[in-house]
């Protein structure tokens, strides 16, 4: 009954998974003939280079189980003894959870305990957007800006761009994206830079903020290109679906 749990099948069956692992993650191309021509062995050397470090994983049950029993001891915390740290963590909870007016009155609660709380500042603006209120989002952004102008390497000012754009107001997007990629070269500005631009046609500098996004992943560490994988895959279907680039 129990044949197939021999060696050579459990060894079969864990290559099987690497390459599914690498069809939804699509790390470099080289990891899927090591995993194909090398069989388990290669299987295994893929999983300890590329698996284990992005490792930081929980049943997705025992993840609820544990966010409900954290909100639960929050929300008897704010009852009887609100502070300004209790707030913002249900606040966050209550937005992961996707009850972002409740959200936005936590985030407001702690702000009005600390004005200087940058992290509720940030969360209210996200819970505004995710209601639509992008005008009111875009005022929190830019207290943000003011504070804080690097937050979270440059998250406000994302953030900020795309209230902008959820406005209507592209130019002003576009001059966020811009003066984030003055200081920095985080790909998430790159592909708003160059959605934008291609949204108003102009797909050659489009193609280039692109094509950049591709360029600076040479030379970045493993952990790093993990973390650019999904900007990657996005610029890479974003330039299937522009004109070629005119030749000289």
């Amino acid at each position: 009954m129990f044949d197939f749990l021999n060696p050579w099948s459990l060894g079969v069956l864990f290559q099987v998974l690497m390459v599914v692992h690498f069809i939804r993650n699509r790390p470099e191309t080289y990891w899927f003939f090591v995993i194909l021509f090398l069989g388990p062995i290669g299987a295994v050397v893929y999983f300890f280079v590329e698996v284990m470090p992005g490792l930081h994983w929980k049943m997705p049950a025992i993840e609820r189980w544990e966010r409900k029993r954290r909100r639960q001891w929050l929300e008897r915390l704010v009852v009887d003894a609100p502070s300004q740290e209790a707030l913002g963590e249900l606040a966050t909870l209550c937005a992961r959870d996707g009850e972002h007016e409740r959200a936005v009155k936590l985030f407001g609660e702690a702000l009005n305990r600390d004005p200087g709380d940058v992290d509720s500042l940030y969360g209210r603006g996200l819970s505004l957007m995710s209601l639509g209120s992008y005008e009111s989002a875009a005022a929190d952004f830019t207290q943000l800006a003011e504070r804080d102008p690097s937050f979270k390497f440059q998250s406000g000012n994302l953030a900020l761009a795309e209230a902008y754009e959820g406005l209507g107001q592209d130019d002003r997007a576009l001059a966020v994206y811009r003066s984030i990629l003055g200081r920095t070269t985080v790909s998430a500005a790159y592909y708003g830079l160059a959605r934008l631009l291609a949204k108003r046609g102009d797909t050659t500098e489009a193609r280039s903020m692109l094509e950049e996004i591709l360029a600076k992943q040479t030379g970045l560490p493993r952990y790093l290109r993990r973390q650019e994988r999904p900007w990657v895959w996005k610029a890479r279907a974003m330039l299937k679906t522009m004109p070629a680039s005119a030749g000289p």
